[in-house]
């Protein structure tokens, strides 16, 4: 439904960026509007299954895997033509075909199940994610084209200081231009607030405001809806090209950009007896 509803902003075809498991579900129920679908997988033992089964959903014409890890695609999305060459050398025919292929398209839809927390930070190397992420977001900035981002974490980590650092940081930042953000802190950074783990806390706030500071120059990012399911966070944003971009960038955090992904409300997904029932986490809000 939501695809459909883009269509006139995405464009009648949509590409498709993500990391499908071997049923390809996604795939199958988006392919009546999908013009273009790049995978990425490095398990050998499944690229064969997932091929054959975009044959059996008839997208096998549409349908190219980047056979590496997520960080090593997105390295080769972001870079600029010259050192994309110089990779794309060291590689086989058949990849180098699948890489080229990929950098040429601009996508309209990346969904990525990540599945693992946001940061697990590892102790001398900055998380991928932190890389990851702003890597998809600098190819798609060359191309200026809008997308949709879809994301899926699970609500535990390792990364607790770094994630409160952060969330203080662009508070402290916010309290620059906009009123008291008092509530707000109190809010992301309690140890305990019933129903509401401090991991999901910490991932509804770092998750959209980090990548609105990543993409800021380039982008306005907006909230199209968030979900928490079992110990699963989705959400999914939207990326429109900012006009009138300066040389030097724009100053950051726009409060009104900043309050309004905060607003946006998460949803807990509870299934029992066979029905599913949508209840809003509520969360302060700035003023």
């Amino acid at each position: 439904m939501y695809l459909a509803d883009r269509k006139s902003m995405l464009g009648r075809n949509l590409t498709y960026f993500g990391l499908p498991c071997v049923e390809m579900l996604d795939v199958e129920m988006w392919s009546p509007v999908l013009d273009s679908i790049t995978a990425v997988e490095r398990e050998e033992e499944l690229i064969v299954p997932m091929k054959r089964r975009a044959q059996d959903i008839g997208v096998r014409g549409k349908f190219v895997v980047l056979e590496m890890t997520l960080l090593e695609a997105s390295q080769s999305l972001a870079l600029d033509d010259q050192m994309a060459q110089l990779l794309i050398a060291q590689l086989s025919l058949p990849k180098q075909k699948a890489v080229q292929r990929a950098r040429a398209i601009a996508y309209d839809v990346m969904n990525l199940d990540l599945y693992g927390g946001f940061l697990y930070p590892k102790e001398g190397e900055p998380p991928e994610s932190v890389e990851i992420l702003p890597n998809l977001i600098h190819h798609q900035a060359k191309h200026r084209h809008p997308f949709v981002l879809i994301l899926t974490y699970e609500a535990r980590d390792t990364g607790a200081e770094d994630y409160d650092s952060f969330i203080l940081e662009a508070l402290s930042q916010l309290e620059k231009v906009t009123n008291s953000t008092k509530e707000v802190r109190e809010y992301y950074t309690a140890k305990k607030i019933a129903k509401n783990p401090p991991h999901l806390r910490r991932l509804r706030f770092c998750v959209p405001v980090y990548l609105h500071k990543v993409a800021h120059d380039s982008y306005q990012v907006r909230s199209l809806g968030a979900w928490y399911y079992k110990q699963y966070y989705h959400t999914a944003l939207l990326f429109e090209p900012r006009e009138g971009q300066g040389s030097l960038g724009q100053p950051w955090p726009p409060a009104d950009e900043i309050k309004e992904l905060l607003a946006a409300p998460l949803f807990r997904i509870d299934e029992k007896d066979g029905d599913v029932e949508l209840k809003e986490l509520p969360a302060p809000i700035i003023p």
